[in-house]
């Protein structure tokens, strides 16, 4: 499996830098990766925009972490319209492969997230986990009278389920395929910010089979130097 981090973006390399410079790169990282349980996770995929101080930054971690695998970066020369499009950058490394899509900058304090491999099934082709929210920058499940997920709404808190923003794809190559019908119906990136709900909407519009268990959390979104220096 495969953990994506798609960050190719001005504000988190300004971040990042700012965490180099007061020495806490490197416990940011950390925290960021006791997130996940990491045996189950055979390569870290890192997609940034161009920068020498991130790029270092992360080689030197990751080179000298004893509990990555393998590791790869791809560096952007210009942002991307959103998260989806910055993934798809990395659809050499991705092919047929189970991918999980996350952000460096959300950390679970409370536990580490289950990676484990058997949350897939013969039917299941992604998994996103949810928790209770009431925060309007989350993504949020609409369910029918049979408590089934019929539809996600970006930054629209129309239930108190919130996706995480992990995403577990089965098959990076259909995810593709769904992203690229979505490309063909809006005329591409220009038109539109995509995100992923976007994409699981395409499945779900499918009835292919998408999961969504309810974890009990403690979630932060690390969007400031403030912001990390309180949760230590």
């Amino acid at each position: 499996m495969i953990l994506l981090f798609p960050q190719a973006t001005r504000d988190f390399n300004i971040l990042f830098e700012k965490l180099v410079n007061e020495s806490l790169a490197d416990d940011f990282l950390n925290k960021a990766f006791q997130s996940y349980r990491m045996d189950d996770i055979e390569k870290v995929l890192f997609v940034i925009l161009e920068n020498n101080v991130v790029n270092n930054h992360l080689s030197e971690f990751l080179k000298e972490s004893n509990f990555i695998e393998d590791f790869e970066i791809i560096e952007l020369k210009k942002e991307t319209s959103g998260s989806i499009c910055t993934s798809l950058m990395a659809i050499s490394s991705l092919k047929n492969k189970n991918v999980i899509i996350s952000a460096l900058d959300q950390i679970i304090i409370d536990d580490q997230l289950n990676l484990d491999k058997n949350y897939f099934n013969e039917d299941n082709q992604v998994i996103c986990p949810i928790f209770e929210a009431n925060d309007q920058s989350l993504s949020y499940v609409l369910r029918d009278d049979l408590g089934n997920v019929i539809q996600l709404f970006e930054k629209k808190n129309i239930s108190n389920e919130a996706l995480l923003g992990v995403y577990f794809i089965k098959d990076f190559s259909l995810f593709f395929k769904n992203c690229h019908e979505l490309l063909i119906k809006y005329k591409g990136f220009k038109n539109r910010t995509f995100y992923t709900s976007d994409v699981i909407n395409c499945y779900l519009s499918k009835n292919m089979k998408c999961n969504f268990p309810k974890i009990n959390t403690n979630y932060v979104k690390i969007r400031s130097l403030d912001d990390f220096k309180n949760l230590k």
